[in-house]
């Protein structure tokens, strides 16, 4: 493939676009010293270089970025990303610009959004989703074209979440059109993982050369531009998932913790249903709210309800003895669930809490072994599948009284 390269004005985004291709399997180095790109280079599939940039005048960030890019078009790198913070601190325009000089572009599509960390763009207006309590409002920081400084000589539009949502060849055509008429650099929506990825779709099929520009929520999205990877490919990995199916209360509040994690969605089992020998039903209605969630780029986390009920002895007597009587369908049903999920909309990390449900859920999934790749914390591991239909796909386990309360908020944050 052709080898592609990344510049960042800081190192933070350095690592953090490069893990999105990392995680396909593509050999990836971030260098700290701009100056020091030839070493670094050797057989290396994606690079990505910190030029330490933002706090720098306008004018040296500039020459810094033109600089860099030259040094690594000559190395034979032929597929160029500006990695750019998703707040849009930093000289924007000036390194857009420096790139595009380096390698004689005259556009570049720039999208900010990073939406698992509550950064979208509508109509835009770069905006800040925080959470309040239940709830979560976005906070607007500012018009796009007007945070960057854009000017009469690097004119900026932008293409509205209508368009993105209209698909790629909708969005191809207002590329085509907006270039055409003059415009250098285009500001595009998107709120969702989604919409990245039907910007990254579109991006694949524009004839006209360009400078991709955005967070490390577009980066995710590039190997399909790229060409890469393909869109199928990434649709049977893309999500997280995870399964609670311990009744341990420490993984209770671990997920009480986890989900003030940005875009993690609770989705509860109802143990009265399974009872009352409405298994099929319960299921029906559960994978509903799954495919809603992982289709808005949510993390579904799903538990049973008695998991977060408060009980004292008397409550715990008698869970005890439903657990006896229906905790082989209750696993079973955490296992079809898990592979309708992957069968259905794909997964790339799936998490698991409780050492029966693990078991059942591989068992499910036809997973033949789990080829470990390191430990995310203690106890903790992560590895990837072997066997059946979600061969590499990301397990990670969890036995239902390890770790500590932020424990699960903590995994989420190291996938």
């Amino acid at each position: 493939m052709e080898r592609l390269a990344i510049i960042a004005d800081n190192l933070i985004g350095a690592n953090d676009a490069g893990v999105q291709f990392r995680k396909f399997g593509f050999s990836t180095q971030v260098v700290l010293n701009h100056l020091e790109l030839i070493s670094h280079c050797a057989g290396v599939d994606v690079i990505s270089v910190n030029t330490n940039s933002r706090t720098l005048s306008a004018e040296v960030a500039y020459d810094r970025v033109n600089q860099v890019a030259t040094a690594l078009h000559k190395l034979g790198f032929k597929q160029f990303y500006k990695k750019i913070d998703s707040t849009l601190r930093g000289n924007i325009i000036e390194e857009l610009q420096g790139m595009m000089d380096a390698l004689a572009l005259t556009l570049a599509v720039l999208v900010p959004s990073y939406p698992a960390h509550g950064r979208i763009v509508e109509n835009g207006y770069l905006q800040l989703v925080q959470e309040w309590g239940d709830s979560s409002v976005p906070v607007p920081v500012g018009y796009i074209p007007s945070i960057i400084r854009c000017s009469p000589s690097i004119p900026v539009a932008v293409i509205g979440l209508d368009d993105v949502r209209q698909g790629e060849k909708r969005l191809v055509q207002k590329i085509t059109a907006l270039h055409t008429a003059g415009i250098r650099v285009i500001a595009i929506d998107a709120v969702t993982e989604v919409d990245l990825r039907n910007i990254a779709v579109a991006l694949c099929r524009l004839s006209v050369p360009y400078l991709a520009a955005g967070s490390s929520g577009l980066a995710g999205s590039m190997p399909i531009a790229w060409k890469v990877v393909n869109q199928e490919t990434m649709s049977m990995r893309q999500g997280t998932m995870v399964i609670a199916g311990t009744l341990n209360q420490v993984t209770a509040e671990q997920i009480t913790s986890m989900l003030d994690y940005p875009n993690t969605e609770l989705i509860i089992i109802q143990s009265a249903a399974i009872y009352d020998g409405q298994v099929a039903e319960e299921q029906a209605r559960v994978m509903t709210s799954i495919g809603s969630s992982l289709h808005s780029g949510r993390i579904p986390v799903v538990v049973i309800d008695t998991l977060l009920e408060s009980r004292n002895n008397t409550d715990a007597l008698s869970l005890s003895v439903q657990v006896q009587k229906h905790g082989n369908t209750v696993t079973a049903l955490l296992g079809q669930i898990a592979k309708e999920t992957a069968e259905q909309h794909g997964l790339c990390n799936l998490v698991i809490s409780g050492g029966g449900t693990a078991t059942r859920i591989c068992q499910t999934l036809d997973i033949t072994a789990i080829d470990l790749e390191r430990e995310l914390l203690a106890g903790i591991p992560i590895g990837k599948a072997v066997g059946g239909n979600c061969d590499g796909l990301h397990l990670v386990t969890k036995a239902g009284g390890f770790g500590k309360k932020n424990s699960l908020r903590k995994v989420l944050e190291l996938l």
